[in-house]
């Protein structure tokens, strides 16, 4: 399976600023060509903790780890409510953090996690 690496960096609004003006940059350069390695921007350390809560890792890892075909089958598998784990997969998924993916029967979507790890970065510069 393909590996993924999700970057999570923390950065004041001057420096998310200066970031997306040399990522247009670049862009209107054409130096980039393909999709850059997925990358989300908090603007604090803490916002970190309310993107990955504990059940939000859980989830995470009961996906990448037992693969579920359904959302009702890994609420099931969480024992937490549907309702709950569906807010928590489209918040996910929004992130780019997970996808959802057409299941066996075509009408249910499938969570898919396709990467081991994520790696967070937090400048101790700000």
């Amino acid at each position: 399976m393909k590996l993924k690496d999700v970057e999570i960096i923390v950065m004041n609004d001057e420096e998310y600023g200066e970031h997306l003006n040399q990522l247009f940059e670049r862009v209107r350069r054409g130096e980039i060509r393909e999709p850059e390695p997925h990358k989300i921007v908090a603007r604090t350390a803490e916002d970190i903790g309310k993107i990955l809560t504990r059940e939000r890792l859980r989830l995470l890892s009961i996906i990448r780890e037992k693969t579920p075909e359904s959302i009702s089958e890994l609420a099931r598998m969480l024992k937490r409510k549907e309702s709950n784990v569906y807010n928590d997969i489209t918040f996910l998924e929004g992130m780019g953090l997970l996808e959802l993916r057409e299941g066996k029967n075509h009408v249910r979507k499938a969570p898919v996690v396709d990467y081991d790890a994520l790696h967070i970065t937090v400048p101790l510069t700000a």
